[in-house]
């Protein structure tokens, strides 16, 4: 008996899915049939085309047994469970001369080949994640965590490069990013992740290094499927972040323009078009927001030893504004972007004072000790200042909000950590900047 046998990608194309009885053997198209025929291409569906097991029988009409009885040259009663799906077979090329895929197909009940597609599957999965192992430990298991200032991460590295990678490669593959890709496409994605980690700290843009490397400016746009992997393996390295801070925290923007810093009142020296920038918009009494641009496009610098106070939160650079502050202010808007980083970098390059204030939560203690390590000194950060605000707050009958998290080491004042802990309650940089900016104020006295 020739063997049924599943008709090509091609012909699977031009067959019809629903053919009309007359392209079949009249006799077994009858309707009697139909049962039979459905349960045997969903036996082949789910056990694979080339099965030949025993075929559970369907209800059948008695015309429908008579018939099959006829086909297998014996008597099938009622009670009746099962018959050997060769038979069945073998019946049906001696009635049609043809297999039994093929007649399944001219009676309308072609098997999908679902087990035999299932198959393929499991093969194409295991291939692409051969090849994702071999691309993650040859491009991406070597290259450590990034070795720079630790000042502004906010985050610490596994200490394991192999460690961060396996993390990255499992959670990507978790969630469908390789889905779809044959293995020779995930090895390039593997590639170009890794050539985009390695310019890491080069200031250039993401579009600079798209173009680079993909010969597209635009292959790391936000909606690409290749700057959603960098993003997951920036995090993955260098520790939780959203996706814009994870690529300005790696030193690179999404441009030079977009995420300036903002400052107030900033002293800077020379003739450069940031200085007079800088020194014109102090007269009008406005803020000045200085561009990664701009402050790559001359040196900033201030006489050695000018106070400049690095905040967290930009209304206190609106404030010193408006109440024209003698004293520099530069707002770091959170964990600073690439803007902020590098102007607070150049100002203690040229002998600044630095001095760091934030919020009195979690988060703002552990962007304090990253200011500190970054050569920022706190200021108005300590134990005693945390209790004088709570104290504040007290007497004015407010109710300050919790932190479920604790705090984590304060090394410039290691009684502030017990003191938050004891409490928990958050003292917003708002709340005290009156005094903060006061205090300051006090460094250029007029």
């Amino acid at each position: 008996m020739r063997p049924p046998t599943a008709p090509s990608d091609a012909e699977a194309d031009a067959q019809p899915t629903e053919a009309q009885p007359t392209e079949a053997h009249p006799f077994l198209a009858d309707p009697a049939l139909r049962p039979l025929w459905q349960a045997v291409a969903a036996a082949l569906d789910r056990n694979g085309l080339d099965w030949r097991g025993r075929l559970a029988l369907p209800a059948l009409p008695a015309e429908g047994r008579r018939r099959l009885g006829v086909m297998v040259e014996r008597p099938v009663p009622a009670g009746r469970r099962a018959l050997p799906l060769a038979d069945v077979a073998a019946a049906v090329e001696r009635l049609t001369g043809t297999g039994l895929v093929e007649t399944l197909t001219a009676l309308g009940c072609a098997p999908r080949g679902r087990h035999e597609a299932a198959l393929v599957r499991r093969e194409e999965s295991r291939r692409r994640r051969a090849a994702l192992d071999t691309a993650v430990e040859t491009h991406l298991a070597t290259i450590p965590g990034p070795d720079r200032d630790p000042g502004w991460t906010t985050g610490q590295t596994t200490g394991s490069a192999a460690g961060w990678a396996a993390d990255w490669r499992d959670a990507a593959w978790s969630d469908g990013l390789f889905a779809g890709r044959a293995p020779d496409e995930v090895t390039h994605l593997v590639r170009t992740v890794a050539a985009v980690l390695a310019h890491t700290g080069s200031g250039l843009s993401r579009g600079e290094i798209a173009a680079r490397e993909c010969g597209d400016a635009h292959a790391l746009d936000s909606s690409a499927r290749l700057a959603a992997l960098v993003t997951r393996a920036l995090v993955a390295r260098d520790g939780p972040a959203g996706e814009r801070a994870a690529w300005e925290r790696a030193g690179i923007p999404l441009d030079l323009v977009s995420a300036p810093v903002l400052t107030w009142a900033l002293p800077l020296l020379g003739d450069s078009a940031a200085a007079s920038a800088a020194r014109a918009m102090t007269a009008a009494g406005l803020p000045v927001h200085l561009t990664l641009l701009a402050l790559r496009a001359a040196p900033i610098a201030v006489v050695a030893g000018t106070p400049v106070l690095v905040v967290e939160n930009p209304r206190l650079v609106e404030a010193a504004a408006r109440r024209r502050l003698p004293a520099a202010v530069l707002c770091t808007g959170g964990n600073p972007a690439t803007a902020p980083s590098e102007a607070i970098a150049r100002l203690r390059a040229s002998g600044a004072e630095l001095r760091y204030h934030g919020d009195f939560d979690a988060a703002g203690l552990a962007m304090t000790a990253r200011a500190l390590a970054a050569g920022c000194t706190p200021f108005h950060m300590s134990a005693a200042d945390y209790t004088a605000a709570l104290a504040a707050a007290l007497a004015a009958d407010v109710d300050l909000p919790r932190d479920p998290a604790p705090a984590p080491d304060t090394p410039w004042d290691p009684d502030l950590a017990a003191a938050f802990d004891g409490t928990r309650a958050i003292v917003h940089e708002e709340r005290v900047m009156d005094e903060v900016l006061t205090a300051h104020g006090r460094a250029f006295p007029q």
